[in-house]
């Protein structure tokens, strides 16, 4: 193994390990098993053309059950059309496991092993609040998967300070390891009061001489009826190809203005790198902006409607804008 991370990993899981073989007064334990079942689907009708389509974009299936005191395990499948699919066929469905995963929480040390979650955008996440209309930044712009096979080790200094470090194998939870090259993801939380969140998060991938880094930073705040973060995301060498370098901003803003319904918006900008003497970004096709309005209903704790407009504006003027309006819905049991 050539990476530096690898080791520092063995460390850090052996620290966190070591209390794991201390017997545990279970005495006064309940086994508890939660069922997870959430299902994303919308209506979008085109502003530049004819286009309008309902789609069911994914489903989530299975359990969080504690299995002792401190274990637990996690079972999810993730139903859904992969995106390297042709248009014609994205109305097939396949299963993947998004989780398949054994967690271990005592104390300050949280320790997860198998399928699971990466924690490079999950703070993100949990402030935009709004997976279900469309992915944060750093999912939706394949800086990195939301969950893969590997060990992660997550220890809470103190009520402020939170660190993570996450040994996985890079390729996303849909895909086999093909290669011998493994990323490693090093976070810190700061929470300073609690209504501010900064987190920082840097990943690297060693394939021969090229490093992919992964830079990710974010401020958040939290009201009680409102909600804004903002992000800064850099990727050198994306896809291990030198010289490759990708980055963007995300701004977003959320308020509950009655206690069923809310507002909210969001900026994306995404730009990359030129080579040589070209005349726009080697990743051009995804390059340019992105607007987002909408207004969400909750009629019910476990049913979210949202009338949304949204936009994407590519960086090449000859490339065509794209304007939707959707309706997003999002159920779970």
């Amino acid at each position: 193994m050539k990476t530096p991370g690898f080791f520092l990993a063995i460390l850090f899981f052996a620290r966190a390990l070591a209390g794991m073989g201390q017997p545990a007064d279970s005495s006064d334990f309940v086994e508890k098993t939660d069922f997870i079942g959430t299902v994303f689907s919308h209506f979008r009708k085109s502003l530049n053309s004819d286009e309008t389509a309902f789609d069911v974009t994914r489903a989530y299936l299975g359990f969080d059950s504690r299995i002792s005191r401190y274990f637990s395990v996690v079972l999810k499948l993730d139903i859904g059309s992969p995106e390297d699919l042709s248009e014609y066929s994205r109305i097939k469905r396949y299963a993947y496991f998004k989780n398949a995963a054994l967690k271990y929480k005592k104390d300050q040390w949280s320790v997860n092993f198998g399928i699971i979650d990466m924690l490079q955008f999950k703070v993100q996440e949990k402030i935009w609040a709004h997976r279900y209309i469309y992915k944060s930044f750093l999912d939706e712009y394949h800086f990195g998967s939301s969950a893969d096979l590997g060990a992660q080790v997550i220890y809470r200094f103190n009520d402020r300070v939170t660190g993570d470090l996450t040994f996985s194998n890079g390729e996303g939870y849909s895909k086999l390891q093909i290669d011998n090259s493994y990323k490693t993801g090093i976070g810190i939380s700061l929470t300073p009061s609690k209504k501010v969140i900064f987190r920082t998060y840097y990943s690297f991938i060693s394939k021969k001489d090229v490093f992919q880094n992964t830079v990710a930073l974010f401020a958040g705040y939290a009201l009680r009826n409102a909600k804004a973060g903002g992000e800064f995301n850099y990727q050198f060498n994306a896809n291990n190809e030198k010289d490759r370098d990708k980055w963007g901003y995300s701004v977003y803003a959320l308020y509950n203005f009655e206690k069923k319904w809310q507002v909210f918006g969001r900026w994306d900008w995404l730009t990359s790198s030129k080579i040589n003497e070209d005349e726009y970004g080697w990743n051009y096709a995804r390059d340019g902006s992105s607007l987002m309005l909408g207004i969400q209903f909750s009629p019910v704790t476990k049913v979210k409607i949202a009338l949304d407009y949204r936009d994407w504006y590519p960086y090449p003027q000859n490339l065509k804008n794209h304007s939707f309006l959707f309706i997003n819905l999002e159920y779970k049991i």
